[in-house]
């Protein structure tokens, strides 16, 4: 993708359909991973499983919130 429009074969009015749809379809491939995961096998995995899991979801969150101030994006 990233060479078609460096040689301008992807015409300026197709960019934000595709930049829009681009985002679409990560929230969906998000959305499946999710559902896939089975909340009573993480829960049968025991307290060390789940404080790791939450740990690196917060150490996620604080991150992307870092860098969204950080680069001024919102």
């Amino acid at each position: 993708m990233m060479g078609l429009r460096s040689a301008d074969l992807i015409p300026a009015p197709a960019l934000p359909v595709m930049h829009e749809t681009s985002g679409l379809l990560t929230i969906v491939a998000m959305a499946a991973l999710g559902l896939t995961v089975d909340i009573r096998s993480v829960m049968k995995s025991g307290g060390r499983v789940i404080v790791a899991a939450l740990l690196s979801l917060t150490a996620l969150g604080v991150a992307s919130y870092a860098l969204i101030r950080f680069l001024g994006v919102a």
